[in-house]
């Protein structure tokens, strides 16, 4: 999977549009590679508040990427 620097910049402006317990448990999972049991002891929350958060970020991240013009939409197909 390649992200060109126009996909990197809609993903970080996208970043923006989350929570901040969103952004946070994204950054957690995806950069620090924490498993989900990680981040719940980390944050104080239950496992299943933290998958559940996680599902809403990726997808509230990924409806807003798909709704840019020249993001690259190949990248989710790849995903999948």
């Amino acid at each position: 999977m390649r992200f060109t620097s126009r996909d990197k910049e809609i993903v970080r402006v996208g970043l923006n549009f989350l929570t901040s317990s969103e952004r946070q448990i994204l950054i957690f999972r995806f950069w620090e590679n924490m498993t989900i049991a990680e981040i719940a002891e980390v944050l104080g929350m239950k496992w299943e508040e933290v998958n559940k958060t996680l599902e809403v970020a990726l997808e509230s991240l990924k409806t807003f990427c798909l709704t840019q013009m020249d993001f690259s939409v190949h990248l989710f197909k790849e995903a999948a």
